[in-house]
């Protein structure tokens, strides 16, 4: 396509001075422009990318015995699944194939199916011999094998109609009495089984009134749960449950952890010893990030009275920004000086500089993969309309936009939100490749969990990546206006804080007025009780806890806590609910009440607890 006129100007004193110029090229009948600044040409090198390296049950095999044990039945299913969501909500496991190992701990989940076909006759017995000698078990498929009056149950009823679990009240979690787990003709469907009870307790019914979950005691526990749980958390992590959530965002939507709490629940119940990680810093009940999507003209020179008010608060936030130098149908070209000066203003406040991408399109999520080498100024996806961009790659969003904004405010760019949340399936490989670790393009409520987690290749639940999603909680673009919610978030922010859990909250500065007023507000409700940081500190707080080893291994005198952590893992917080009497004090580290807190541990560090740790309930 022909360039019909370029104009050469400078833009203001301050390039002039520095001795930089831009230029804008006209593209007729497209009313297209290019702001570009010469002599900035980048990213040089081009951007690797690693083949999907898939998941080993092996690498999930370490750990002590007071770890949840999980014996994989069928290495073609969703186990991952069990293993990342666990992971992100503090439950220690180990992954196992072999039926000697799992049993020994006393909690062992038998995933995906319990059969003659699955296990050996010595391995059905273990499942047996465990429950009998005080052990729990906790099935998802029971499909013969001899042990149905073990479990209570005669037979179960498969279908892919059922979408709801509804707790008993003895048994159920307190804050939900309906859990949602399927949508019937949607590509989320999930099958689930209806067991025919023989002796065994109802903790949950679906809406047909089968029984979906049952336990029954016999010295020790055997429980089943007639929906896949790491199938579920698979779709769910991966961005592709969104059928399910009976909310899109700015509620509280639960389904996935309500279940995961269950599970929980039965490890801590079964296991003498348990302990959790916790998913908030010691001294804190939850977690707070203010994010601000800066993606139009005049929010660019509002975002300094959200920074101004962050910083009197003491608080960092994160201000996802658009290198937007094409001028198109969604807006001028605002990546100029006048951005770039905010942008160091901004930063020299304390605020995370990230990455909004170049275009802000909507057809993000089908752009192609691009060539890896895009550059500025030479990358120019134009917006055609709502819906349509033409020369737009994920590659040119992620990597054009990241060296634009590093060259000019010196900053480290290690998160990542496309425009109107429009997720590509390879975008977490493509953020791996471009230098990313984080990344907040979906909502709390459509991957039905308010905890962070780590993403997959091609979000297809295999391969995981070093990337971390950190969905969005709370947004101002649903009605009533933001101002007017503020109760509204606050209970949200309640429930969620009650398991510890994460509160992104995204904030466009397009306008000051009932926004800052709303931010302020939530500011001021939760400054004494929460973390509030930007995405970068708290992400590489969870990353290091998330990979972190820890165990507790019995000794003479008692319990030792083992650490081993790398990178460094600060405010780390564990959680003994049997041992309220144990006592711990020593170098950065004290016990209180059942809750270990840790300033930091880096490689291997090793903490006594007191012999007086138990207190059985």
């Amino acid at each position: 396509m022909k360039r019909s006129m370029v104009f050469v100007f400078s833009v203001c004193a301050a390039l002039l001075a520095a001795g930089a110029y831009a230029a804008i090229d006209l593209w007729l009948g497209r009313s297209a422009a290019i702001f570009r600044i010469e002599g900035v040409d980048g990213p040089v090198a081009i951007s690797p990318t690693s083949a999907p390296r898939p998941a080993r049950i092996s690498d999930f095999e370490r750990g002590g015995s007071h770890r949840l044990a999980i014996l994989v039945t069928d290495p073609g299913s969703a186990w991952l699944g069990l293993a990342r969501v666990f992971r992100a909500q503090g439950i220690p496991f180990v992954i196992t194939q072999d039926p000697q190992r799992a049993f020994q701990h006393k909690v062992v989940l038998v995933y995906p199916i319990i059969s003659g076909r699955s296990l050996s006759p010595d391995a059905l017995r273990k499942v047996a011999e465990h429950v009998h000698t005080g052990g729990t078990v906790l099935g998802f498929d029971l499909a013969g094998g001899g042990l149905e009056s073990l479990f209570g149950v005669n037979g179960a009823r498969a279908s892919r109609a059922r979408n709801t679990l509804h707790w008993a009240a003895a048994h159920g979690p307190a804050e939900e009495v309906v859990t949602v787990f399927s949508r019937a003709s949607s590509e989320a469907e999930l099958g689930s089984y209806a067991f025919a009870t023989q002796g065994a307790s109802i903790v949950a019914r679906y809406e047909d009134g089968g029984a979906a979950i049952t336990c029954r005691r016999a010295v020790g526990e055997a429980c089943l749960m007639g929906v896949d749980l790491g199938d579920l958390a698979q779709r769910a992590m991966d961005g592709r449950a969104e059928p399910i959530a009976r909310f899109y965002v700015n509620q509280y939507e639960p389904n996935l952890d309500v279940l995961v709490r269950w599970v929980r629940d039965l490890y801590v119940g079964g296991e003498p010893s348990p302990y959790l990680i916790d998913t908030a810093p010691p001294g804190r009940q939850v977690s707070i990030i203010f994010t601000h999507d800066v993606d139009y003209n005049r929010s660019v020179a509002n975002s300094r009275a959200y920074a101004e008010v962050e910083h009197d608060a003491g608080i960092r936030a994160t201000y996802f920004t658009q290198t937007k130098y094409v001028r198109d149908y969604n807006d001028d070209f605002f990546f100029t000086p006048r951005t770039i000066s905010e942008l160091v203003a901004w930063r020299e406040t304390g605020m995370e500089i990230a990455s909004h991408g170049v275009s802000h399109s909507r057809a993000f999520k089908a752009f192609p993969l691009g060539s890896q080498q895009e550059r500025y100024a030479n990358y120019q996806p134009f917006v055609e309309s709502r819906d349509s961009a033409r020369d737009g790659t994920i590659f040119g969003e992620t990597r054009v936009s990241k060296f634009l904004l590093e060259h000019f405010t010196g900053a480290h760019v290690s998160s990542f939100r496309p425009g109107h949340l429009s997720y590509p399936f390879n975008l977490p490989e493509v953020l791996q490749a471009t230098g990313y670790s984080y990344s907040s393009s979906i909502t709390a409520d459509a991957c039905l969990t308010h905890f962070p987690f780590q993403l997959t290749y091609a979000r297809a639940g295999e391969s995981p990546v070093p990337v971390w999603e950190f969905p969005i909680t709370i947004e101002d673009e649903e009605s009533p206006r933001l101002g007017d919610r503020v109760d509204a978030a606050n209970d949200v922010i309640s429930k969620i804080a009650a398991n510890h859990g994460l509160v992104v909250i995204l904030i466009h500065p397009d306008i000051l007025d009932h926004k800052l007023a709303f931010e302020r507000a939530v500011i001021a409700r939760w400054r004494n009780s929460a973390w509030m940081t930007d995405l970068n500190t708290f992400g590489a707080w969870w990353r290091a806890r998330d990979q972190a080893e820890i165990d507790l291994v019995d000794d003479a005198g008692g319990l030792t806590l083992t650490i081993r952590a790398s990178p460094a893992v600060h405010d780390l917080a564990i959680i003994f609910p049997k041992a309220n009497m144990a006592t711990a004090r020593g170098d950065g580290y004290q016990m209180t009440n059942g809750r270990l807190s840790i300033e930091h541990a880096v490689g291997e560090r090793r903490i006594p607890i007191s012999e007086t740790r138990r207190q059985h309930p």
